[in-house]
């Protein structure tokens, strides 16, 4: 019993809690006070409309007395004075939607730009532990979902106290008994508003997981859509997010009957307030110890007595799905970062000796090494080959190069140089990377080109699309090189999209090539004029190459064989296939037969 009283007390207690709303302001401090200007005008508005309520119930006081006792100077100064207040209560209003616009979407602009920024620069073992439509809920649910807490809410936090003190002590001084009698209402509004924001909070988390899963289905759909057509899982697909949509409507319609009840009961509060005050009021002015201005004056107030404690149970009520949505936010910002500013085009390093990995120990996960002591030495301005069986470690091999992933232990040198002294930009320059999953942005050929470095101009634009066979097909378009090519570049055949991300490492002159299975998606006759343009790019550069057919391999410096992560056998190809060892039988499996091609 003591074991579940405990476990419910530790599931309560963070949403009873005012920490949570502490850490979410002492992080979005600094985006509130770039905008103090907004926030300070928000705070004069909400002086004016403390000062305006207590006027405006004095007002139709004074009015309905001045009329009972017809005293008509004096309601001629006051219809006046009610003009003016009108006019002041009609300019508060423009300027409140105003200040509340610029503050609130300024918080946000400037939120979602540093988490954008944020995301740049995450580490790539953080960035992997996200899928990309998570990722973009955080923009567009999350963020969104701080409306709340950055805009009017904010002002409120401080205006519902003062605003409750300020008309409480107005009306003890009109009628202490009715002032006195209200006061019981303040512990079952605030009582309401803790159990009701626990319960929003919890469903609101759900509701912001729940859309992040949505977003990365409807992204996967969209990206897939050749899979998802090839495979017949329209109905597969269609029902998955059907399910989803289903369960978050239930959770809105839970979230609705829970604000209902809310809403609900705070006005069942009032409602008895004004009632009871309404008949004490008429009692006391039936013994003539009240007037009836002065009760007008009352009831116009009372609710404003209400209001506060209502509204700021409500105001903590709200707070809770901001909470849940800030740290949804807050989780990104906690992973590591590769580094702290945004990596800039360097005139890249030329390699004069050689790229050495020493002692090099790795693994995606700490207990799982797939690098133990690893040790190779690659010479500069040769080609060097890769091959080994799938999961032998070539693709993670030109991951560790380029620095997406640290080595537990070991280390990498560029010449005499540490990579680990290198910043992000000096070693990725080093290196022009042709993956065999080519990979374009959406927009135009000349833009995808022109993102290989800053400053690459029309002729060394067409220069490399020639080495790359790929001009006579770029100008054949009708919009030549501003022919838009969708995303990924889903409007260009497999074979054309790796063409033109060769010709993007060609621009990018970069003395380390690292070609992944470069020519995987061609055909044989593209292939060999891709391969004659790779030659001569390859000249006077340090090359490395996980080898996928018996041509490319051949003509290598050096071959390294890789088994589970080791160098099992190193040589030429001739000297290779004399042993009787891994390398001969990766040649004689029969994985592609083309002309007597293999694929390693």
């Amino acid at each position: 019993m003591e074991q579940i009283r405990l476990r419910i007390i530790g599931l309560v207690k963070p949403y009873f809690s005012m920490d949570s709303v502490i850490r979410m302001y002492r992080f979005l401090w600094p985006y509130l006070l770039r905008r103090w200007k907004a926030y300070s005008v928000l705070f004069v508005i909400f002086c004016l409309d403390v000062t305006s309520t207590l006027v405006f119930a004095w007002y139709f006081g004074a009015l309905t007395d001045a009329a009972i006792r017809t005293d008509f100077d004096q309601l001629k100064w006051l219809v006046a004075l009610g003009t003016v207040l009108i006019t002041v209560s009609v300019g508060i209003t423009f300027l409140n939607t105003f200040a509340e616009t610029v503050a609130t979407n300024g918080v946000k602009r400037d939120l979602e730009v540093r988490l954008y920024k944020h995301i740049l620069l995450l580490a790539t073992p953080s960035m992997t532990k996200y899928r990309s439509g998570d990722l973009i809920s955080r923009f567009t649910n999350d963020i969104h979902s701080l409306d709340g807490v950055i805009g009017s809410s904010l002002i409120e936090l401080v205006k519902l106290p003062i605003i409750y003190l300020a008309v409480f002590i107005y009306l003890y001084q009109l009628n202490s008994t009715i002032a006195l009698f209200s006061i019981f209402v303040a512990p079952i509004a605030l009582s309401s508003g803790v159990v009701f924001g626990f319960l929003l909070r919890r469903n609101g988390r759900l509701i912001q997981q729940l859309l992040g899963n949505m977003s990365s289905l409807l992204n996967e759909t969209f990206q897939s859509h050749i899979v998802v057509r090839s495979f017949i899982m329209e109905r597969l697909f269609y029902k998955k997010y059907g399910d989803q949509n289903n369960q978050l409507y239930g959770l809105e319609l839970q979230n609705a009957k829970l604000r209902g009840w809310f809403q609900s009961g705070g006005y069942a509060v009032s409602s008895i307030v004004f009632l009871s005050s309404l008949c004490l009021g008429a009692y006391f002015i039936s013994n003539s110890t009240m007037s009836v201005g002065s009760l007008l004056t009352y009831l116009n107030l009372v609710n404003h007595l209400v209001y506060p404690l209502t509204g700021f149970a409500g105001l903590w009520a709200g707070f809770q799905r901001s909470v849940s949505a800030m740290e949804r936010i807050s989780t990104i910002f906690e992973q590591p970062v590769e580094c702290t500013e945004l990596p800039e085009y360097l005139p890249p390093i030329r390699l004069m000796k050689f790229i050495r990995l020493q002692n090099l120990s790795f693994g995606y996960e700490e207990q799982h090494r797939l690098f133990d002591r690893f040790d190779l030495q690659i010479p500069a301005g040769k080609v060097t080959a890769i091959v080994g069986r799938s999961g032998a470690g070539k693709t993670t091999l030109f991951h560790l190069l380029q620095g997406f992933y640290k080595p537990q232990s070991g280390s990498i040198w560029i010449d005499d140089r540490q990579a680990e002294s290198l910043s992000s930009s000096e070693l990725r320059s080093i290196f022009a990377h042709v993956s065999q999953d080519p990979f374009l942005f959406d927009g135009t050929i000349r833009e995808n080109l022109s993102y290989a470095r800053p400053g690459v101009t029309d002729a060394e634009m067409k220069q490399a699309a020639v080495h790359a066979h790929i001009h006579d097909y770029v100008v054949s378009l009708p919009d030549g090189y501003d022919t838009q090519i969708g995303e990924r570049g889903v409007r260009l055949s497999g074979g054309q999209k790796q063409r033109l991300t060769i010709a993007r490492a060609i621009l990018k002159d970069a003395p380390v090539l690292l070609l992944d299975e470069a020519t995987s998606a061609l055909d044989t006759e593209t292939e060999q004029r891709v391969k004659s343009a790779l030659e001569q790019l390859m000249k006077g550069r340090t090359t490395l190459v996980i080898a996928h057919r018996l041509t490319t391999v051949q003509h290598a410096d050096n071959i390294i064989v890789l088994e589970k992560g080791s160098i099992v056998q190193t040589g030429s190809h001739k000297e290779l296939m004399a042993q009787d060892g891994l390398y001969r039988q990766l040649h004689r499996m029969p994985l592609l037969t083309e002309e007597g091609a293999t694929i390693f």
